[in-house]
């Protein structure tokens, strides 16, 4: 990521105003300078280890541009990105260039369907008409592949990007380290785009080029951007790196010089600032090393990096890139050093506290430079830059199981450190290496010892060779699995002239590959007798097919037991249906915890119920390669059971369950405090008192009640006030407290009506607005008034169409529609403003309706496995056309919360209900407007005919609909339904329409979408489309979740997760 090299400070902003005076003098030896400095730039351009190319191109369908895409740590923009790099990593593994690609990293996502800014690196010297022509090759091929990206071929373009070598910073042209230096010449300004900055130099007559280096005169003096402050002076006087001009933000410092000192970053022991940017020069006695120790390191891993160069200026070679947890004490293997911080925009963590010393390496005897067990450090091991990827440090045994060591070979424990190869996505080959320092030539012959272990079914070559200059020879080489073991190998070695050692891992496609190495050394002499051949493990045979049922079902009953999916991790099979029962004794509950966890990203999903029953409440339905919290049931039966599809695999998962007492419950608060519904205790007294002392607001959600009168039917309005419940006297009240407290309640809106008081409603309180607006509450045992507030709630206004419709509705004509949702016509654009298209990966999969500015009904199964990864969700409202350019009326939201109703099940069909909120509130619109619900318990009425609508099917096995749809149904009886649906248990949460006869029906597509009858206050939800039999078919009417039953738990859901705070 690009990020400046440092921030002004006041006196950087004094001599900035001081330079730009002089910037008038140098115009004429600019010209001649510059020609000097761009031929000699010109040639360094060129760097055989590696090239590097920034890219552009655009995704025109599979995703949506969304705000959430501008943050870099956003899920969403994590998720795009990862599955963009996979698209370009695999191209490239199509094409000649598999053997050079090394990685592609995604930058920044625009707005342009998605535009998509990349890096590329590849091994050895390319030129980049041929790297985008493979490309663009590449993805040519892999064109059907089914992975729900679909690239513009012809936006792909490729750029050259300056090396790591050429730079002073990470930086790129037109980032924040362009801007900083930009800005620091030209006008101080702390905050310039790389436009803005090109137009000032132009300004100043200075601007000989704009790729990626602008050249400006400081003084009499012409030189490039890159190189202020990189430790290599080029102003005669030194100003160019001046300690006034270059101290960082971080702590002040920038040359740091003698035998010994420390640097650390801003705030330290406190977390840094976001962003943050700042470099050091380290210079010590030449032949002299640097080494560095880390007292204390902590960054966000793989965002706020710490590089470590050796060398300065524009020659300097990157040799670590440090973030995460501590690396361990680091060698710099010359007397100047440059040390880089960069940090973006969120997640500050507490930095790095660090300290140097100068090292006389040249004394160093190749067993300092050989010998180490990885328990601290890599010791003198360094990283090989443009590889896969870096070897790590690790303990026990690593994920998945069946590859990698169970322990070290230093300790023999799992307290123990060894290194192994990184676990990498993609099918190409991979290599990994770390080299030594060069080894001292000698007269007589060594012997290198090491450890290694090789275990996997699909592990591939480990290489160990002494490299001469540009030859080597190959001292080891083994090839396979050798099982859970470490093998001891030697290997001697004559030094005739300055050698380097390598140990090379190589890897190709799979997850148990896993190669790791420890307690490496070299001694004196020849080796000895070689140690025996380890015996390689035989290839397995062909497992026999799994079982749907995976075998089961299984009941498990020992606490602490460990249980898998079928074959873990070698794939669990297709088309499975598979069910744990975990079972605690009488009294105890039961915690459950996933060790690993990788299933096909919502096709193959994990459930876990609270309970054995089919009604049993959904605790977690899990999907994809992910790390999940522990589940805690609230009974003595826990079930699991896992659903796959016809297609595709992953590692499955590994889990244990343990039984206990209150497993996962707070201890209780003592007595005259109130639990939170985070565990916290906090006094009773601050209950409903108008005040949130619970961090997550619990004291003050459950404080106002709506109670029936069974006579009279009022619906009583009564506040709670810490322990006592008061009824509210109708003095005072007005319809902004009506339209108040019904969204506390969970409704968009209110109405008032008042009633008699009568002795039992005592005590009594009225309720008035203080001019900050807050509530102000007045307890008496009498109601002045005599008259209470009796309030009822709705969600009006709702169910209204703006645009006026052309025809007679069907309903009207009370005939059955010509044509052919299934028999079907198009609607009217304007006709039914509520519908909604949700998008998954950017096609359509349901429907789902709009009930105010952030929430959406939509079906339970339409979200079941797709409630995990919500980055992948789009709502498109104002929809008319799947696939007509007139955009106008269109709003796409992204999701931020998905809820099913806990007691859904997906083989019963029960309660297959789901809410959905948006991330940005809706603008209603003539074409976006909310749908009215019904009344709790409301009856749907037998024979009323009922509009439904969809983008789904148009036939049973036909094509999916461009323009929305609409048909008439007539809405049939339980006992109608039971009779023609015999395959399923009709609920009073379900209800069906259709006719005898068949032809018309909603189908595949359209679930999740409203079933809509009209009233006297507008067209109202009555179910939402959940399952049927085939389309249309006779006698096989479509099956819909009945709303009525689920709008006490709607309101409750939109009473716990929305903002209703503020008058």
């Amino acid at each position: 990521m690009s990020r400046s090299a440092c921030r002004l400070s006041s006196a950087e902003l004094l001599l900035t105003a001081l330079l730009a005076l002089l910037f008038g003098v140098c115009v004429g030896l600019c010209v001649v300078t510059w020609l000097a400095l761009d031929s000699t730039a010109a040639a360094g351009d060129g760097d055989a280890s590696g090239s590097e190319f920034t890219g552009r191109l655009v995704v025109s369908n599979g995703s949506v541009f969304t705000e959430e895409l501008l943050d870099r740590n956003s899920a969403q923009f994590k998720a795009l990105a990862y599955d963009t790099e996979q698209k370009i990593d695999d191209a490239y593994s199509r094409t000649s260039l598999k053997e050079q690609f090394r990685s592609s990293k995604v930058n920044e996502f625009r707005e342009g369907s998605v535009v998509v800014l990349f890096d590329l690196v590849f091994r050895g010297a390319l030129d980049l008409q041929t790297v985008q022509e493979q490309l663009v090759d590449g993805l040519t091929q892999a064109d059907g592949a089914d992975d729900g990206l679909l690239i513009d071929l012809d936006s792909v373009r490729i750029s050259d990007k300056p090396t790591t070598t050429q730079r002073a910073s990470t930086a790129e042209a037109g980032g924040t380290g362009f801007i900083f230096y930009c800005s620091l010449i030209m006008t101080g300004t702390d905050v310039m785009s790389g436009t803005n900055c090109a137009r000032v130099v132009s300004h100043c007559g200075q601007m000989s080029r704009w790729d990626g280096g602008v050249w400006c005169c400081v003084g009499s003096v012409f030189f490039s951007v890159w190189d202020l402050c990189c430790g290599a002076r080029v102003c005669a006087d030194g100003t160019d790196e001046d300690q006034a001009v270059c101290a960082t933000v971080c702590d002040g410092q920038f040359l740091l010089l003698g035998p010994t000192g420390s640097f650390h970053s801003k705030n330290f022991p406190e977390a840094y600032d976001s962003p943050t940017a700042c470099r050091w020069i380290i210079r010590v006695t030449e032949g002299l090393a640097v080494k560095i120790v880390f007292h204390t390191f902590h960054t966000e891993h793989g965002i706020d990096v710490l590089e470590l160069y050796e060398g300065t200026g524009p020659t300097k070679t990157l040799t670590h890139s440090l973030s995460g947890t501590s690396p361990g004490d680091t060698w710099l293997l010359s007397h100047e050093a440059t040390v880089e911080f960069n940090a973006d925009y969120s997640n500050s963590l507490q930095g790095f506290n660090a300290s140097y010393t100068a090292e006389n390496f040249s004394d160093l005897s190749n067993e300092e430079k050989i010998n180490c067990s990885f328990e601290e450090n890599f010791c003198l091991w360094r990283q090989e830059f443009y590889d896969d990827g870096d070897w790590l440090r690790a303990q026990g045994a690593v994920l998945p199981p069946d590859t990698g060591p169970s322990f070290d070979h230093t300790t023999g424990n799992q307290s123990g450190t060894y290194i192994v190869i990184p676990r990498t996505p993609g099918s190409w080959e991979k290599r990994f290496r770390i080299y030594s320092l060069p080894l001292t030539p000698t007269k007589e012959s060594m012997c290198l010892q090491f450890w290694y272990h090789m275990f996997g079914e699909e592990v591939w070559r480990l290489t160990v060779t002494a490299q001469e200059g540009s030859s080597g020879t190959v001292l080891f080489q083994k090839e396979g699995n050798y099982g859970d073991s470490w093998n001891y190998a030697q290997a001697t070695l004559t030094i005739a002239a300055e050698a380097v050692v390598v140990f090379e891992a190589q890897k190709r496609a799979g997850f148990r590959n896993d190669i790791a190495l420890d307690d490496i050394s070299i001694e004196s002499g020849s080796c000895g007798v070689a140690p025996p051949e380890p015996t390689p493990v035989p290839p397995p045979t062909t497992p026999p097919p799994i079982p749907e049922d995976c075998g089961g079902p299984f009941d498990l009953y020992d606490s602490n037991s460990t249980f898998s999916s079928p074959n873990y991790p070698k794939g669990y099979g297709h088309r499975a249906s598979c069910m744990w029962t975990l079972h605690a004794k009488e009294g105890q509950n039961i915690q459950l915890h996933f060790q690993d966890f990788a299933l096909e990203m919502a096709y193959d999903v994990l459930e876990i119920r609270d309970g054995v029953t089919p009604y049993s409440e959904l605790l977690g339905v899990l999907t994809g390669d992910r790390s999940f919290p522990d589940l805690f049931s609230t009974s003595s039966q826990m079930t699991v059971m896992l659903f796959t599809d016809v297609s595709g695999n992953d590692r499955g998962f590994l889990a244990n369950f343990s039984t206990g007492f209150n497993l996962g419950q707070p201890d209780p608060c003592p007595s005259g405090q109130f639990q939170c519904g985070t565990g916290a205790c906090v006094s009773s007294s601050g209950v409903c008192d108008g005040a949130e002392d619970c961090a997550d607001g619990s004291d003050e959600a459950d404080c106002v009640h709506i109670i029936k009168d069974d006579v009279t039917a009022a619906e009583r309005l009564r506040l709670q006030v810490q322990n006592h419940l008061y009824t509210v006297c109708a003095q005072d009240w007005s319809s902004q407290l009506s339209h108040f407290f019904c969204r506390y309640l969970g409704y968009r809106s209110g109405e008032a009506g008042f009633s008699s008081a009568v002795d039992a409603d005592a005590p009594f309180t009225t309720v008035s607005v203080n001019a900050n607006g807050s509530l102000d509450l007045k307890p008496s045992d009498t109601c002045l008034s005599e008259k209470i507030v009796s309030l009822h709630c709705d969600n009006q206004p709702c169910g209204a169409r703006k645009v006026p419709l052309k025809r007679e509705t069907e309903v009207e004509t009370g005939g059955k529609q010509e044509g052919r949702v299934v028999g079907g016509q198009d609607a009217q654009k304007g006709a039914w403003p509520w519908i909604v298209s949700l998008r998954w990966l950017g096609g359509h999969v349901c429907g789902a309706t709009l009930i105010d500015r952030e929430w959406l009904i939509t079906a339970a199964h339409c979200v079941h496995g797709k409630n995990v990864h919500l980055s992948n969700w789009a709502a498109v409202l104002g929809l008319h056309s799947q696939f007509g350019s007139d955009n106008s009326h269109r709003q796409v939201h992204a999701v931020d919360q998905v809820i099913m109703h806990k007691r859904y099940n997906r083989r019963t069909k029960e309660s297959d209900f789901a809410l959905m909120h948006l991330q940005t509130p809706a603008n209603f619109t003539d074409y976006i407007q909310p749908i009215c619900l019904p009344d709790p318990g409301a009856p749907a009425e037998e024979g009323r005919k009922c509009f439904i609508a969809g983008w789904g099917l148009q036939a049973e096995d036909g094509a999916v609909a461009d323009v929305l749809q609409e048909a008439v149904v007539p809405i049939l009886s339980n006992r109608q339904c039971q009779e023609w649906l015999p395959e399923y248990s009709f609920s009073e949460r379900m209800l069906c329409a259709g006719f005898a006869d068949g032809g018309v029906d909603t189908c595949q597509g359209d679930s999740g979408g409203p079933l809509m009858c009209e009233e006297a206050g507008g067209w109202v939800l009555v179910g939402v489309t959940s399952f049927g039999v085939g389309c249309a078919r006779p006698q096989r009417p479509g099956a819909y979740a009945r709303v009525s039953q689920f709008v006490q738990w709607t309101a409750e859901k939109r009473r716990l997760y929305s903002d209703w705070r503020g008058l």
